[in-house]
């Protein structure tokens, strides 16, 4: 049975599924299985899914789990508002995490804090971890209470289950000790007034006072001897995957990007999907001149180890100037600039290209020093950057991608190499206004097919 392909924008790193996990639970339990997992189906995950608690949800799915609740639950078309009697049901599935049984060793952990006013004063840590689009603020803490300000950044979740559920955590994190619940007055809410961009929230608890401490050691010692063979379980299987995780990265480290492989870590079923998206950066071609008559001269040992032997003085140069090997191509190299938060402007990086351009063709004689002691001759490089707009993501079919860059952009980079001077670079000057590159510097005017004369500016190291 082929795995199950999930839309990318319902699985993007926003929310952990533990906290997703929980909620599915409490419908599982208050309303069977079958309606559960109709909610859950509807909204275009599967039980499989948001039962890997490394995963992550996006706030769409969030917004498609509430509609499907309220079409199956109530018998609506979609979501209802603030004051609805569903959203309570987010505020009970809250409530119910923090038992005993179900946070297994993180109890023991909450439990050190000694008591709520601890918790709330480390609310930021403590409550983000899970959650990429809320940051956690404690505005306000005395004796007995403490004002939080949930800030929604980037995209925000436009359902009032999170409001709800956000309250019944408050309101269940004192049970952690035996306390009563605390009492949550939400003040502000982005649901209630369309001026505000965040929720505040007033709790007010029980402070924590320890009576006899000898008995608190005893239940503490009792919690510890439950809990720790199946602790022990875990860790043993969380350090088979791990050790697994880490050979398979290991292993795609020298095949895909690093931030290629970090992607898919955070969003797999968006990085191996066809497609591609809009961006700009830079491109560099690095090729050696003559390489193919060097190949029908030489051996193919020696070819291969004349190549490697370049490849090992230059990808570390690349990699220290952010470049990202994109393909060889027998003797040449691709190397892209770009960056995937998209903050970086293109100018920043059309500069990086030609410095790691530069920093290629310096280190190209220690790396022919050791090709000549062989008895090989030396080797020659031409490199060209262009900058501009570019389409990156994965290209091909499910039968095999290739995470690469494609436009104008690469191709112009490509002519620019063919026509470069050996141990010269070629690039455009209208990135590298004010800027001392290299120790020489001759303005050409080249011709460049799909391009036409293309005014270029030459460097040399």
């Amino acid at each position: 049975m082929p795995e199950r392909v999930y839309d990318p924008a319902l699985t993007k790193a926003h929310l952990s599924n533990r906290f997703a996990l929980g909620l599915i639970h409490y419908f599982r339990e208050r309303f069977g299985d079958d309606v559960a997992d109709r909610i859950v189906e509807t909204a275009g995950l599967s039980l499989e899914y948001l039962q890997d608690p490394e995963r992550w949800i996006s706030v769409e799915f969030d917004r498609r789990f509430c509609d499907a609740a309220a079409r199956h639950l109530c018998g609506l078309d979609t979501s209802p508002g603030y004051d609805h009697p569903l959203w309570h049901h987010w505020r009970d599935a809250s409530s119910t995490m923090m038992q005993r049984q179900d946070m297994g060793p993180m109890w023991l952990l909450l439990w050190a804090l000694q008591g709520p006013g601890e918790f709330f004063g480390d609310i930021e840590r403590m409550y983000t971890r899970g959650n990429r689009i809320t940051r956690m603020q404690l505005v306000d803490r005395r004796f007995g209470a403490a004002r939080v300000r949930a800030v929604m950044e980037h995209e925000v979740a436009d359902r009032p289950g999170a409001c709800w559920s956000r309250r019944g955590f408050f309101e269940a994190i004192p049970t952690i000790w035996s306390l009563p619940p605390a009492r949550v007055e939400h003040r502000e809410c982005i649901h209630l007034d369309p001026a505000v961009r965040h929720c505040c929230y007033d709790v007010y608890y029980d402070e924590r006072v320890i009576d006899d401490p000898v008995v608190e050691l005893q239940r503490l010692r009792s919690y510890v001897r439950a809990t720790l063979p199946d602790l022990l379980r875990r860790l043993d299987a969380s350090a088979l995957e791990r050790r697994d995780a880490e050979l398979t990265q290991r292993k795609l480290a020298n095949y895909l990007p690093a931030h290629v492989i970090e992607a898919i870590r955070i969003n797999p079923e968006e990085e191996v999907r066809v497609g591609g998206r809009t961006t700009e950066g830079a491109v560099l071609f690095a090729d050696l001149k003559d390489f193919t008559r060097r190949c029908s001269e030489l051996g193919g040992a020696a070819v291969v180890r004349q190549l490697n032997h370049y490849f090992e003085h230059m990808d570390p140069v690349i990699l220290a100037h952010g470049g990202i090997i994109d393909k060889r191509l027998g003797d040449g190299i691709m190397v892209v600039f770009i960056d995937p938060r998209g903050l970086r402007p293109v100018a920043e990086l059309a500069v990086a290209a030609v410095r790691c351009g530069l920093a290629m063709l310096a280190e190209l004689p220690a790396c022919n020093a050791r090709i000549v002691e062989d008895g090989g001759r030396p080797l020659e490089l031409r490199i060209g950057v262009a900058a501009g707009p570019l389409i990156h993501g994965n290209m091909g079919s499910p039968a095999r991608l290739e995470h690469t860059v494609i436009g104008e952009t690469v191709n112009l980079a490509a002519r620019l190499e063919a026509a470069a001077t050996p141990g010269r670079l070629l690039t455009q000057p209208s990135y590298l206004q004010n800027m001392s590159l290299g120790s020489s510097c001759t303005h050409r005017l080249v011709y460049a097919k799909g391009f036409g004369d293309v005014a270029a500016v030459e460097l040399a190291p």
